[in-house]
């Protein structure tokens, strides 16, 4: 080396400490003895003694050294696209003087080896630092940099900064004997570009310099032309102002990213992170990273507070990835805190496109756009934030504008990313308890901000993120439409095929979610203590709960996605403490553990948070609340019978085909636990007062309330007979009858007499044809029916029952349930 480099990178590595991906980048180099070069973008002094100073530390060959190769020597270093001038700097002459002389004695020496290492180096792209409030104005974008700016880049980045190896390019898989020289060499080169502009939009995203370009083909778009051409109808007047109309919308809908705002906004974000929550636990993160290198990424979390697409940008800006664009209702387009969101990458669409030709074409137009141009987008596909803590249904909008974009145009494979939000506390927490209790959502505004600004001084918990299980769209596409690929869609076709396709993907989001669920302290106690009709358990028996259910967890594994937590039984009760969701009362005979009133009402979100992971032993545990003893078969029979509804409720993972086997496997994990007993074909209860017993019961009571729901819909349907009420009279009524089940019986859960629930359970009896609506409008059913309400007499208490069929019956019809 020479003595000037040696002082210089002394000097340099004072303030230059990039974060090195992967972490042992030594390993890419595993196994082999072939030479190697690096391969950087652009050059730079900088950026070789970067290069120079990881790979010392990491024992790789140093890139100011020479190699010997095939009879010629160079340096290691190889840059793509060399730089003139001081001040103001430009690209000189494209490619590598130094890669074509190597490649030339490859082809001499008959494809001699010789591996090609990638690596990029983004100043101020760290993922693991903090920024100052001045390194936002010199870090990693897509303008190249002059010399003046490197220098002030690399003073203030130095430490903020992401270098990242890729997988050695062998030049033997490129190169062969009597290969014509400059044909290999372009090859050589266009591979290394691309995958340097793949990785650049994966780390920084796509080139944010033409906004007023894609605006531009947003509105020149033919859908939107022939939406224009319509409403003009000739008249060059309204054709201009039609013209206007459509940039005005396009303006209002996208997103203008900018890294100086969003590198204040990420610091800010880490303090009120820091502030308001004990931590941030994300899981699964190296998925990510896996399919950002060839993928266009489209994230669809689950919604459950307007935290939730703060925080995934953060933890993807953190992970050193691009931020995505977030679709956000224009609810939020709110004067300051609007343009901010915009800023950050949030482009905003109406609540609804009905009777909007214009707006609808200008929309999908813009979806196409920033889709075939690389953009990661985000969107919540269940159209608005739960309100119970179950996962809603999945909204077909967005997902359909995505499939039939990426049909149109299939440049960048497209991968959807299910995402998993676990809260122990809602900033909403009050918000959704009044809205579910009837009253009307508040309208977000400014003032509304500055009243939330009192959650800095409240306290919540820490949050979890679970990133899920990829779902490749071309795999859906191939499955449903082999041939799609030659098939070519015009602007604004819908065609049949296309629907079942987004149903299939919404159901898999949904379930892929539910599979990378977070189960977390709060959530496990909350499930147990809801059990008990009073919301209070004593200490004892309330840790020989909290043990059991995190045991079974372990032993009916719903998906190895499932993260759950190693605390103790005493560690998650002392946490709920702290967090002031419980209280404990002193005794004699062993302190009691409760939740107040309000507490359970909110703690409801948190059991229904991960309600479908206990489903299937719960239901087991159900069918003996009120009898000791069943036949194996039958009691597969039951859950079996049941499972097709709870399934549309819970978003299970299980086909319909498999429950026979899942419910085996549920029922030996109560064996095992010693909560159930075999006794040759049946299967019994422990004895009445025991503590196994009672563990059972307790498991079972979560899902009692699904079933009286159920049981109450099936109870109206007989008590006003076939063909007598609609859709929409149905629902109001289970509605009523469920609020004043919930008044006399204390049932402490807004979610009992959710509309929503019950518009699913009857969309599930007409999917399985148990109910049809005839020609007027109204609901017939058969005998099937009565056999399900039958059934229900083996599970639900007697006295439930009783109350249920009093609301509901005054006439014939009482002696068929």
């Amino acid at each position: 080396m020479r003595p000037w480099y040696w002082l210089a990178g002394k000097i340099f590595g004072v303030w230059a400490r990039p974060v090195v991906q992967p972490d042992a980048p030594a390993e890419l180099l595993a196994g082999t003895t072939a030479p190697v070069c690096y391969v950087l973008e652009t050059g730079g002094l900088a950026d070789t003694l970067t290069l120079e100073r990881i790979c010392q530390q990491h024992k790789l060959p140093r890139p100011t050294e020479s190699i010997e190769y095939c009879g010629i020597s160079e340096r290691r270093i190889i840059v793509l696209k060399s730089t003139q001038g001081f001040i103001l700097r430009r690209l000189g002459p494209q490619g590598s003087e130094r890669l074509k002389r190597l490649i030339d004695a490859s082809i001499e020496a008959g494809g001699k080896e010789l591996l090609l290492v990638p690596v990029g180096i983004y100043w101020g792209r760290s993922p693991k630092k903090d920024h100052s409030w001045l390194t936002v104005l010199f870090s990693e974008h897509w303008d190249v940099a002059g010399r003046t700016r490197k220098f002030f880049t690399t003073l203030f980045q130095g430490r903020n900064t992401l270098l990242r190896f890729s997988e050695p390019l062998p030049l033997s898989t490129i190169v062969h004997n009597g290969q014509v020289s400059e044909m290999a060499y372009r090859k050589v080169s266009r591979i290394l570009r691309v995958h340097f502009r793949q990785r650049r939009v994966a780390t920084v995203g796509p080139d944010l310099s033409h906004r007023r370009t894609l605006l531009s083909a947003v509105v020149d778009d033919p859908s939107v032309r022939a939406v224009i051409d319509a409403e003009a109808d000739g008249d060059r007047v309204k054709l201009e102002r039609a013209t206007q109309k459509a940039r005005s919308q396009a303006q209002e809908i996208a997103a203008h990213i900018s890294y100086p705002t969003v590198r204040v906004v990420e610091r800010f974000l880490g303090w009120v992170w820091n502030r308001i929550y004990d931590g941030l636990e994300v899981q699964h993160v190296e998925t990510l990273h896996e399919v950002a290198r060839d993928n266009e990424i489209v994230y669809v979390p689950c919604h459950r507070s307007h935290v939730d697409y703060l925080l995934l940008s953060y933890i993807v800006y953190h992970e050193g990835l691009s931020l995505p664009h977030v679709a956000a209702g224009v609810n939020l387009n709110i004067p300051v805190v609007g343009g901010i969101l915009r800023r950050g990458g949030a482009f905003y669409l109406r609540r609804s496109f009905k009777g909007n030709r214009l707006y609808t074409a200008v929309f999908n137009s813009y979806m196409r756009q920033i889709l075939a141009r690389g953009h990661a987008v985000e969107y919540f596909v269940e159209g608005g934030r739960s309100r119970t803590g179950r996962l809603l249904a999945p909204k077909a909008g967005m997902l359909a504008m995505t499939v039939r974009a990426y049909v149109r145009n299939p440049r960048i494979p497209v991968v959807f990313v299910p995402v998993y939000f676990g809260y122990e506390r809602l900033i909403e927490g009050n918000s959704f308890i009044s809205e579910m209790g009837g009253a009307k959502k508040q309208k977000e505004s400014l003032l509304g901000l500055f009243r939330s600004i009192k959650a800095l001084r409240e306290h919540f918990g820490k949050v979890y993120v679970n990133i899920g299980r990829p779902i490749r769209l071309n795999d859906i596409l191939d499955q449903h439409r082999p041939g799609w690929r030659e098939f070519e869609l015009a602007a604004g076709e819908r065609p049949a095929w296309i629907g079942a396709i987004i149903d299939d993907l919404g159901g898999r989001i949904m379930g892929e979610i539910n599979s990378a669920a977070a189960v977390t302290p709060i959530s496990l106690l909350a499930y147990t203590l809801l059990s008990t009709p009073k919301q209070s358990m004593g200490d004892k028996e309330l840790r020989a709960q909290i043990n059991l259910s995190n045991r079974l967890l372990r032993r009916f594994r719903y998906s190895d996605q499932v993260t759950i937590p190693d605390w103790s039984a005493d560690e998650i009760i002392d946490h709920g403490e702290k967090l002031k969701v419980i209280s404990r009362t002193a005794h004699p005979l062993g302190d009691v553990v409760s939740m107040s009133e309000r507490d359970a009402v909110l703690m409801t979100y948190f059991r229904n948070n991960i309600q479908h992971l206990f489903a299937v032993p719960a239901s087991i545990a159900c069918c003996f609340i009120q009898g000791r003893r069943l036949e194996h078969s039958e009691l597969q029979r039951l859950v079996g019978m049941i499972y097709p509804f709870m399934r549309k409720e819970l978003h299970l993972q299980w086909p319909e085909e498999d429950i026979g086997a899942v419910t085996t496997a549920a029922i030996d994990a109560l064996i095992d636990e010693e909560i159930l007993i075999r006794d040759g074909d049946f299967l019994v209860r422990p004895p009445t007062g025991s503590a196994p017993a009672f563990q059972l019961m307790m498991l079972g009571q979560s899902m009692v309330p699904m079933l009286q729901r159920f049981y109450l819909v099936i109870a109206l349907l007989v008590r006003n007979e076939s063909g007598t009420l609609s859709r929409a009279k149905l629902e109001g009524l289970c509605q009523k009858s469920a609020q004043r089940l919930a008044m006399i019986y204390g049932l402490a859960s807004p979610d009992f007499f959710d509309k929503a629930l019950f518009q699913d359970f009857i969309r599930a009896l007409r999917e399985r044809d148990v109910v049809r609506r005839n020609d007027a409008g109204f609901l017939e059913f058969g005998s099937e029916i009565n056999r399900i309400g039958e059934d229900a007499r083996l599970v639900l208490g007697e006295e439930i029952r009783h109350s249920i069929l009093s609301l509901t019956f005054s006439g014939p019809g009482f002696e068929r349930l």
